[in-house]
């Protein structure tokens, strides 16, 4: 029950500094890290087995968590413990010299870092179900909103301070990510029952095929994620417009889920995911080109459809098809899936980055196009039972 919908709009001033709080800490780390990493004589090759190790591991922990979480009658509380463990584990690691002890609590932060942003998402769909709350995408693009704000700062932090300095930044924001944490009300988003069948995932192949295709699409950008800045670097592109050429891609993907609503309800899951993958192939495909700084911003705009909007088909699929008793559980399960997945595309890029340079983006628009194919495959069911249930709540 509501109380009021000024504690609603409270609740959702709140989920939306969450979010502007967590994915800061991403957007300070995901671009950087890898060049810390470097920093610290750490080659492309162990850079590789560094970033995917904590993803294979993911596997045999976040699904466990997540399911946890949905079992726990305040999801809140796990990701604020969560959240002060990988605040302490950062602060270890910047200390750590060496290959095995760095790559040791990365794979600890990671893993526990990785687990937090399914339970937030539970969390925040959980609340529009029950009506407190309109929109996903609205409230998520806070998120992308402070990877924006972070990306951007953290190119100037690298240029004035590098690599240590902007480590640093991270350590504080995951400070202040906990603080948004514990601003969260207690039970905000906690699951209920409803009528949406309460099925393990092996019952439900269509959502595995939905889940698959996201994932292939958002597993696409790995060899940018972790070779991009570096790329960029080698083909004279400055520190501060690395962090704006981030900053750009993120700001697409904020519009994208300001449009969310309007955009998922002439599209639905198949228009987006469709787009996603679509977009995705051309995208790397031409990042493959010796990159000119025209092309590389339009490129980087394009990340409106390559990442928003397998987020906008997937969340809708979800929203419709699952409970929300299971709710922490699936999104855990798929971030396991595109973990695995990254994980296996990441102790690849290493190597093909190292042989044949901007050729690892070839690489990665041939994910792009085998989800592409996956969802033809799919099409007629999936856009059946979209008909089927025709209305559901608002995205």
């Amino acid at each position: 029950m509501i109380s009021s919908a000024k504690d609603d709009r409270s609740t959702i001033v709140r989920v939306c500094c969450a979010y502007f709080a967590l994915f800061s800490c991403n957007g300070l780390h995901q671009p950087f890290f890898p060049i810390w990493l470097s920093a610290h004589a750490i080659t492309e090759s162990q850079i590789s087995v560094i970033m995917s190790a904590p993803l294979l591991l993911r596997l045999f922990v976040t699904p466990a968590i997540g399911s946890f979480a949905d079992r726990s009658s305040n999801r809140t509380r796990v990701i604020r413990v969560l959240a002060l463990l990988v605040l302490a584990t950062a602060m270890l690691l910047s200390r750590a010299q060496g290959f095995w002890p760095i790559m040791a609590l990365t794979c600890l932060m990671m893993l526990m870092s990785q687990a937090i942003s399914p339970i937030v998402d539970a969390t925040v769909l959980s609340l529009v179900r029950q009506g407190r709350a309109h929109s996903y995408g609205r409230m998520r693009l806070w998120g992308s909103a402070g990877y924006a704000t972070a990306a951007l700062i953290g190119g100037q932090i690298l240029g004035l301070g590098g690599p240590t300095a902007v480590f640093y930044a991270f350590m504080t924001m995951l400070a202040v990510e906990f603080v948004a944490f514990l601003a969260l009300p207690d039970g905000a988003g906690a699951p209920v029952k409803d009528e949406r069948p309460n099925l393990p995932l092996r019952q439900q192949p269509l959502l595995v095929a939905v889940m698959l295709v996201a994932g292939l699409a958002l597993t696409s950008q790995t060899a940018f994620n972790i070779f991009g800045s570096i790329y960029l670097r080698e083909h004279g592109f400055s520190d501060r417009t690395i962090g704006f050429l981030w900053a750009l891609a993120t700001t697409a993907e904020i519009v994208m889920f300001w449009a969310g609503p309007r955009v998922t309800g002439i599209l639905g899951p198949f228009g987006l995911l469709a787009l996603a993958s679509g977009v995705a192939a051309l995208r790397w495909s031409l990042m493959a080109l010796t990159p000119h700084a025209g092309v590389i911003v339009l490129l980087q705009l394009t990340h409106a459809a390559t990442f928003s909007c397998s987020y906008l088909g997937l969340m809708r699929f979800v929203e419709v098809h699952v409970s929300d008793l299971r709710g922490a559980t699936v999104q855990s399960q798929f971030v396991t899936l595109i973990g695995v997945m990254t994980a296996l595309s990441t102790l690849a890029v290493g190597p093909i980055y190292q042989q044949f340079g901007s050729g690892v983006f070839l690489a990665a628009a041939s994910l792009a196009a085998l989800a592409f194919i996956i969802l033809l495959a799919i099409r007629k069911p999936l856009q059946a039972s979209d008909l089927a249930h025709a209305n559901p709540s608002s995205p």
